[in-house]
């Protein structure tokens, strides 16, 4: 099993597009004012497991990105965030991962700020058993915004085996926050879980918003 105190040994298997990055200018514009991000289905969470570096809940769901059909997957976490934004992190960082019907992955970022506790994320919390697998049902029903700003770009799983050929949106506005005891409960239990922002290596970086 991989930790994140070793990341020096972390071998890409190929290519020099890794995530996750400092998402910083120079950016292009992107062709509409929001991230063409729908959720088609409702994303319905149903089985909670302890990787052993962070809470990974496994689901099912469906939305649209980019007019392209995707199933929602699963969703985990990192504290503090691996992308950086300007040079700043943020206090979490939600990976909804998602897949289409020809393996392509596609990873929705919500970059999370520190403000008052949610309760879906608190759910998850309470109902966390260490080393255990846990069934519940439970929707994703606020956390991605209706009208969603951020960055597209072209990169990596952020954990081995690292695998290139992943697309990111990096959603800046999500419909939550978290709390101070909420980001001491993950320090607590995981440690510090994010990769070390990895070279752009001139990659275009697209940022939708204002």
């Amino acid at each position: 099993m991989f930790t994140y105190d070793n990341q020096t040994h972390w071998q890409p298997q190929s290519g020099h597009q890794q995530s996750p990055i400092n998402l910083v200018a120079p950016f292009t514009a992107g062709g509409t004012a929001t991230l063409p991000f729908q959720i088609t289905a409702p994303y319905q969470l149903h089985l909670e497991t302890d990787d052993h570096t962070t809470i990974k809940v496994l689901g099912e769901g469906a939305a649209s990105i980019f007019n392209r059909a995707f199933q929602f997957t699963q969703v985990h976490f990192h504290c503090p965030s691996e992308h950086l934004i300007k040079g700043q992190p943020s206090a979490l960082e939600i990976h909804l991962v998602h897949q289409n019907t020809i393996g392509q992955l596609c990873v929705v970022a919500l970059m999370v700020n520190q403000g008052p506790a949610d309760t879906t994320l608190q759910t998850l919390i309470d109902q966390f058993s260490a080393g255990h697998e846990v069934p519940l049902t439970l929707t994703l029903s606020h956390w991605a915004p209706q009208a969603a700003t951020g960055y597209h770009y072209l990169g990596s799983l952020t954990t081995p085996p690292l695998t290139e050929g992943v697309e990111w949106l990096v959603i800046t506005n999500p419909a939550l926050t978290v709390s101070a005891e909420q980001v001491q409960w993950f320090k607590t239990h995981f440690g510090a879980n994010q990769r070390q922002p990895q070279n752009r290596a001139d990659r275009p970086i697209i940022y939708y918003g204002a």
